[in-house]
């Protein structure tokens, strides 16, 4: 079992980031289509993926997985395609389902769960492509 390299938590780190970061901007810019309860929601999603940059940078969580260094390409490119998608998407469902889907993967990627990732990025690629 491979540890992630310091590189590739820095890049996960961000990646976690930018994706709350890219909820905030969908939530300010749709703000009078949701409801209170998804107000709630969407700010739990970027709470979660914050807590989980910082947990995998104070090495708080210390995954490791038999192949690392293709597991962080993967859960990067996922988050990224993830938060691109936040941009085009006006369908208020699916955006939340991708919020959530994206905390998912987060949280099993912190606990090295390879099947528990393997369904998030399967239902990632379904709501948009990935």
């Amino acid at each position: 079992m491979e540890d992630f390299t310091p590189e590739q938590i820095d890049e996960i780190a961000a990646a976690y980031a930018d994706m709350a970061r890219s909820l905030n901007e969908f939530q300010v810019h749709h703000w009078p289509e949701f409801t209170h309860e998804q107000q709630l929601d969407l700010n739990a999603y970027q709470n979660s993926l914050l807590n989980r940059a910082q947990d995998i940078l104070t090495r708080t969580t210390r995954p490791a997985f038999t192949n690392a260094d293709q597991m962080a390409i993967r859960i990067r490119q996922a988050t990224n395609k993830a938060k691109i998608s936040l941009l085009q998407l006006d369908n208020l469902p699916i955006a939340l389902n991708v919020g959530a889907i994206t905390v998912a993967l987060a949280s099993y990627a912190a606990h090295a769960n390879s099947r528990g990732i393997e369904i998030a990025l399967r239902e990632l690629d379904e709501l948009v492509g990935y």
